[in-house]
């Protein structure tokens, strides 16, 4: 079974008996940038948190043309072999099988664990196979399949992406975090049955690199053709938002497309965001004309008002951003 940290502290021992896990991942930690969508997923089995949509995104639909090709080009003139998306902070949204089925390879980041079990139970109708986690540790720089291990006959305080048990290679740190989900997406294209990788990290998007997405997923190159933020920049506090698109960067090719989906609205007026406002000024501001360019795509009435009580009478847009890396 699981142990508590916080509790096992508290209780001022730690001792680790045959089977028992100490899990070195504090949830209390001040920094710790999962928590809080800890505890937007612990909700009763069946349900879905308020972020999550039962559909496609409706702007991503609509102005996928764009993120496929900019102006001038088409889906052809990407390079050669097959196009990648990425889809930060992804969840389990229905937006990974779609644009599997647009023809592209796609790759999610989610850091909490239980989205990926029901996604792989949720999207088995929709062709979704063979979708299943492996640990990864790094080895002497390179990341591989497997879990590291480090003898250690006492409990030496927590290591990052570690938990502590009496494993097969006996008591000691073994390597919990991050994991990769590995899938295809099977989808009839008369005559034929064509497949298409569909991996997720299972980690911090902070903690995302072209070395960790080259070695561990389909992408050898570390860097994507495409990325769709819809639920990303939002969600993030605003002290981390630099932070944020300085990760995302280094996982796009020059050239490299984003759709991005916004809300704006009065920050004063909600209490305990997410989302965040994010106005036009900041998406230009994080996405500066020396490096890309932004073209605002359509703008509207955000449907928040009536979804989320936190937003009742506070008025919001929503708005669709095409950002092309520039190289």
């Amino acid at each position: 079974r699981g142990w508590s940290l916080a509790a096992a502290a508290a209780a001022g021992t730690v001792t680790a008996f045959a089977g028992s896990v100490i899990s070195c991942q504090s949830e209390l930690e001040p920094e710790d940038r999962l928590q809080r969508w800890r505890t937007s997923w612990s909700i009763p089995a069946g349900a879905n948190p308020g972020f999550h949509l039962p559909a496609v995104n409706p702007l991503l639909s609509k102005h996928l043309h764009r993120l496929l090709a900019a102006p001038g080009k088409n889906a052809k003139e990407l390079e050669a072999g097959l196009p990648s998306v990425l889809l930060p902070l992804c969840g389990k949204t229905n937006d990974l099988i779609y644009l599997s089925k647009q023809g592209l390879g796609v790759v999610g980041v989610e850091g909490i664990a239980r989205p990926m079990f029901e996604f792989r139970l949720e999207q088995r109708a929709h062709g979704l196979r063979d979708f299943a986690p492996s640990v990864v540790s790094l080895v002497d720089g390179t990341w591989q399949d497997g879990s590291n291990f480090t003898p250690s006959p006492h409990f030496e305080g927590e290591r990052a992406g570690s938990v502590y048990k009496t494993g097969a290679n006996g008591l000691g740190y073994y390597t919990d975090s991050p994991r990769v989900w590995r899938g295809e997406v099977f989808t009839l294209e008369s005559p034929v049955v064509s497949a298409r990788p569909l991996h997720i990290i299972e980690g911090d998007m902070f903690d995302v690199t072209p070395s960790l997405i080259a070695q561990t997923t389909f992408v050898k190159s570390g860097k994507f053709d495409m990325a769709f933020d819809r639920g990303s920049l939002v969600a993030l506090k605003p002290s981390l938002r630099d932070r944020y698109v300085s990760v995302l960067s280094e996982l796009l090719k020059p050239g490299a497309r984003i759709l991005l989906v916004t809300v704006e609205y009065e920050q004063a007026l909600v209490q305990n965001p997410p989302p965040w406002s994010v106005p036009m000024d900041e998406v230009r501001r994080l996405y500066p004309k020396k490096g890309w360019t932004v073209e605002l795509l359509e703008e509207l009435p955000s449907d928040l008002t009536q979804k989320n009580p936190k937003f009742r009478g506070v008025p919001a847009t929503e708005r669709a951003i095409l950002i092309t890396k520039k190289g």
